[in-house]
């Protein structure tokens, strides 16, 4: 009698050419020429989950990209997972920078080139390989299955939490798990088990009615320029960290444990440094870099603006500046309670004669750390150590996954991050690629997560 992984090891050649077909329809949600074209994946999906054997495939329609739903719910007495996925994909510019066509899949040694290998098609196929694979072979799932895919992740998933709000009845669940998520290397498996919030505003200082003349009113007015700098500049200490008072207060130290998983990535400073094209790694003393990205907060100022900017010289003394910040927010951090205390610092700062505004930015989302004790996370280390053969690592992250918050918020239940894009992979960036022997493992991978799980 076949395995399922005698299943999924025989049929590589077919999920290949499946893969390509979903790739090479370019799915950008941002762009309105090619709604058609997401429209057009999302029917792509549901037929693909009712040919896997899913049941229910249905594409329902949100205040934008459809979500595409599926379920099998036939194992009575087994608990039930909602999977998590988007179908959506990033713009393929510059295009020239291209080395093959975007939405036209290569294969080059063993990597898949397209917009959407890496983030995150293939790891939405690799839900489906899953369950087919169990259906194939055995007629059943060890666990019932409720599968949604959205349509608007790159675009900050601005329709997805209502229409979960509606649903909750529908995607009622006793797990959850996303394969939004990526692995250190092939030999070190992973599963993200953090990532950090994200809260922005925007700084605008006033100092007059008009930019002046530097001859006229140079030395007796204030400049906004030099004192939206100073704001800035006082938000920081000489070491990095953040002055803003209470800024710190609530943050989620990481355990002795957690520490130590993060000195196991086998990724030097100096390597990472080079990696990035920094030309020097600055970092809170006590923390190291990976330390640092992984449970610390920050306050970037992304980008200022303000006075003459064009060529030559202009001699004026700018009556506005203007800069947009976000911070990357720790466990336990609440975006509304960060955008608050910077406020009030900037108000502190603010000196006489000069008008002082903050205005929020869209885009909040809470920080998320899965319980170390969760069912769902020992089952995907089981899985992977049984696929990898290898103690897998639990890791935090720097980026910001909405839709971690969202699912417990509104459905009360943990998602666990368990998927097979790669650091190397080029995420958003021209020549995005899939390392493919991770992709045909992730179905090995949630195969044996689905048994471990359901036990």
């Amino acid at each position: 009698m076949q395995t399922w992984k005698s299943y999924l090891d025989s049929n590589q050649e077919r999920f290949l050419a499946e893969f390509k077909a979903f790739l090479s329809i370019p799915s950008v949600s941002t762009l309105p020429e090619n709604k058609g074209d997401v429209l057009n994946a999302a029917h792509w999906l549901a037929s693909r989950m009712t040919d896997a054997g899913l049941e229910h495939a249905e594409i329902c329609e949100t205040g934008g990209h459809p979500v595409v739903y599926a379920d099998w719910l036939h194992a009575e007495g087994a608990p039930t997972i909602l999977l998590y996925g988007h179908y959506d994909v990033q713009p393929a510019d510059p295009l020239e920078l291209w080395q093959s066509p975007p939405f036209e899949p290569e294969v080059r040694g063993d990597r898949l080139y397209a917009r959407g290998a890496s983030d995150m098609k293939g790891n939405v196929l690799v839900f489906i390989h899953a369950v087919e694979a169990h259906l194939r072979t055995s007629g059943r799932l060890p666990l019932n299955v409720k599968l949604i895919v959205e349509g608007e992740e790159e675009i900050g998933s601005p329709s997805l939490p209502k229409w979960i709000e509606e649903n909750q009845a529908k995607l009622a669940c006793d797990y959850a798990a996303s394969s939004d998520s990526a692995q250190i290397s092939r030999d070190l498996p992973t599963v993200i088990v953090g990532t950090k919030g994200m809260c922005g505003l925007q700084v605008d200082i006033k100092t007059g009615g008009t930019d002046l003349h530097s001859g006229l009113a140079g030395g007796v007015v204030r400049n906004a320029l030099h004192v939206l700098t100073d704001m800035i500049s006082s938000m920081h200490d000489p070491d990095g960290r953040v002055t803003v008072a209470g800024f710190y207060d609530h943050v989620v130290d990481p355990s002795d444990a957690e520490r130590q998983m993060a000195r196991r990535i086998p990724v030097s400073g100096d390597v990472f440094r080079q990696a990035i094209g920094a030309t020097e790694l600055v970092h809170e003393p006590g923390w190291s870099v990976t330390e640092c990205t992984w449970f610390r907060p920050t306050l970037e100022v992304n980008g200022m603006w303000g006075g003459f900017q064009g060529d030559g010289t202009k001699t004026v003394i700018p009556c506005e500046a203007h800069a947009k910040i976000t911070c990357r927010l720790a466990a336990n951090q609440d975006p509304d309670k960060i955008r608050e205390l910077i406020r009030a610092h900037i108000l502190a700062h603010t000196p006489s004669g000069v008008e002082a505004s903050v205005t929020p930015l869209p885009g909040k989302a809470d920080p998320y750390l899965m319980p170390e004790t969760h069912p769902a996370l020992s089952a995907a280390d089981a899985a992977l150590e049984k696929v990898k053969q290898a103690a897998p690592i639990h890791m935090r992250m720097g980026a910001t996954v909405p839709v971690l918050g969202t699912f417990k918020n509104l459905l009360g239940v943990e998602m666990v991050s368990l998927g097979f894009s790669g650091l190397a992979d080029g995420l958003h960036a021209p020549n995005e690629s899939v390392d493919l022997g991770q992709f045909y493992a992730g179905g090995h991978i949630y195969c044996s997560f689905f048994e471990h799980l359901a036990k």
